[in-house]
């Protein structure tokens, strides 16, 4: 067995307490390295522009510029905000050494500077990097090709690297603003400065990368490199090409020179959950298959990605893993057996792991829908989960619709943000066919959510430990979310097939029945406004976390739920109600 191999643990925290008590347990699971680069997020992207909402995903990453800001670029980046970030990287930097750890970064590069940049040093202006869709404005990221750009990465890694003990940087590319000039998978199309089209792409690259490592070199550090696509299978062939010119500790979509997978992934992020704002669903039958998958390969490094810090299944699951290092299904099967067990006991722990497989299958009916994580940018991006169901949605006045509209991702025209499917410029769930396929869907999650819910509360009648009632009750919240992207769906599919530019015709004739849509519509209602209020009680009912939201209402954002969730929901349910008559402009009524 390789005894080199790098055990870097990740996870987002809240504050440095947070962060000691995850490096304290991934310390004693055998870490060898732990993310430091999950930092406050750079709201003042945002705040240069709230007209446009695509910074937003911009917001969510780290960057180099973001921690050390280059002589250069003080005139246009937010030092104040820099020194804070580099302020907690060097609390957790102290933490780490006191384990005797080393430190990763996770972020992307190269990221889009403030166009002020680009009027002072044009020269630096590299690649357009904007998803058209999503933005409203065109974003550049500086040109990697340029030899004074790449001096200021590599005086910045250094003088990184002299506060934290980085010995590998991962970098998302071409994806979330960012991106590398020339590339085939820029969301604009491949463009950049015109005197370095003919470059070499690999020695672009492999040059990026070479020049972090020479930073990290600089302050006394040996560095691996990372960089990885966010943007599709059309870089394939740029991907190949870059292959064999990486030098040693580089890999590009995890490809070493020599064609080996460099680290494996363990978890997920919060993007991949497929659980939207719910936190501390135990996914463990899919982490535990990525620790099957990973003790194939005695290789590669080990990435163990955490979405949420309170994740006992996670932690047990690796230790009964570095006990019982098996690559096969069946000694998946007694890991899991023998962390359910260390949770519940030997009397429930098969309900235990009934009640994970039923999440494993709900998670994966969620996750078959495709493009886009849709419990990210349909619930939360769209607000689906407090915007409310009108059938004229233009009509809203603003005290109607501002709660939401300001934290709703929609770059395009007030239509396109008034079309509940149209999430961020596509329309990945459209016609009554997509309507019905994705129905079916989230029918099949639901109804394994509800099922693993029964499980747990028959067990805790039976004497079962009431560690468990937290999690009944966060189920219980992500089946009501499941339910209101079913009945968001099911309600704009019927608005789809309603003809907007026919009055009903309504006849005084004694009985007759109303349109069938009318019918539909009315039921789709009903169904969230009540599925809204048990959501409701249910946040009402403890002070527990069942939901993530912003810590105060400046925090919120268009991938953060507001802290007044409660509030929001509340005057959904009054707007919804409000406006239910309007679908009278729509539809015949029934008489009888």
């Amino acid at each position: 067995m390789t005894t080199n191999r790098k055990k870097i643990f990740s996870c987002p925290t809240n504050n440095i307490e947070e962060f000691r008590l995850f490096v304290n347990q991934a310390a004693a699971l055998g870490a060898t390295h732990v993310t430091i680069s999950d930092l406050p997020k750079s709201i003042w992207q945002w705040n240069l522009d709230r007209f446009d909402p695509y910074p937003n995903w911009g917001m969510l990453v780290a960057t180099i510029f973001k921690v050390i800001v280059p002589e250069a670029l003080r005139p246009f980046l937010p030092v104040d905000y820099a020194q804070k970030n580099l302020d907690i990287i060097t609390q957790r930097s102290a933490i780490l050494k006191e384990f005797g750890l080393k430190a990763a970064f996770i972020g992307k590069e190269p990221a889009w500077l403030p166009e002020a940049v680009y009027a002072a040093y044009p020269a630096w202006r590299g690649p357009r990097c904007e998803q058209p869709r999503r933005a409203r404005k065109p974003y550049y990221a500086p040109c990697i090709d340029h030899p004074e750009v790449l001096a200021m990465y590599r005086q910045a890694v250094a003088e990184l690297c002299r506060y934290a003990p980085i010995e590998h940087f991962n970098f998302l590319t071409n994806d979330s603003g960012g991106g590398i000039c020339w590339s085939v998978s820029l969301y604009p199309g491949p463009n950049g400065p015109a005197w370095c089209e003919s470059r070499s792409y690999a020695d672009r690259v492999v040059g990026f990368m070479d020049t972090i490592q020479n930073g990290a070199r600089d302050a006394g550090y040996t560095a691996e490199v990372s960089m990885y696509y966010g943007s599709g299978y059309i870089s394939q062939a740029e991907v190949a090409s870059v292959i064999p010119a990486l030098h040693p500790g580089q890999s590009l979509n995890q490809k070493t020179r020599e064609g080996l997978n460099p680290t494996r992934l363990i978890g997920y992020p919060f993007y991949d959950n497929a659980v939207g704002p719910v936190p501390g669903i135990p996914q463990a039958w899919r982490i535990a298959e990525h620790l099957q998958e990973a003790e194939k390969d005695q290789t590669a490094n080990l990435n163990y990605s955490f979405d949420y810090l309170d994740y006992p299944e996670f932690y047990e699951l690796i230790r009964q893993y570095q006990k019982n290092p098996r690559p096969d299904v069946a000694g998946r099967m007694e890991n899991l057996l023998q962390t359910a067990i260390v949770q519940v006991g030997k009397e429930h722990a098969d309900v235990l792991m009934n009640v994970w497989e039923k999440i494993a299958k709900a998670i994966y009916s969620i996750k078959s829908l495709g493009g886009d994580p849709i419990m990210l940018v349909g619930s939360v991006n769209q607000r689906w989960i407090t915007r409310p169901l009108v059938p004229f949605p233009m009509e809203l006045q603003p005290a109607e619709k501002d709660y939401y509209r300001q934290f709703q991702f929609q770059a395009n025209s007030e239509e396109e943000a008034a079309d509940l499917m149209n999430i961020q410029g596509f329309e990945i769930i459209n016609g009554y066919s997509g309507s019905m396929l994705a129905g079916n869907l989230f029918n099949q999650a639901i109804n394994h959510l509800k099922s693993a819910v029964e499980d747990l509360e028959a067990a805790r009648q039976r004497g079962m430990t009431d560690k468990m009632d937290l999690l009944i009750l966060r189920l219980k919240v992500l089946i009501c979310i499941y339910r209101n992207a079913l009945y968001t769906v099911q309600y704009q599919d019927i608005l789809d097939r309603t003809d907007y530019t026919q009055p009903p015709q309504e006849v005084n004739i004694y009985p007759q029945d109303g349109d069938q849509l009318l019918r539909e519509i009315q039921i789709v209602t009903r169904h969230d406004v009540d599925n809204t209020q048990e959501l409701i009680q249910l946040l009402s009912s403890t002070k527990e976390v069942l939901i993530l939201t912003a810590p105060t209402p400046a925090e919120e954002d268009i991938f953060l739920l507001g802290p007044n969730l409660i509030e929001q929901l509340q005057k959904k349910i009054d707007i919804t109600l409000k406006h239910q008559w309007d679908v009278h402009r729509l539809y015949r009524r029934r008489q009888s």
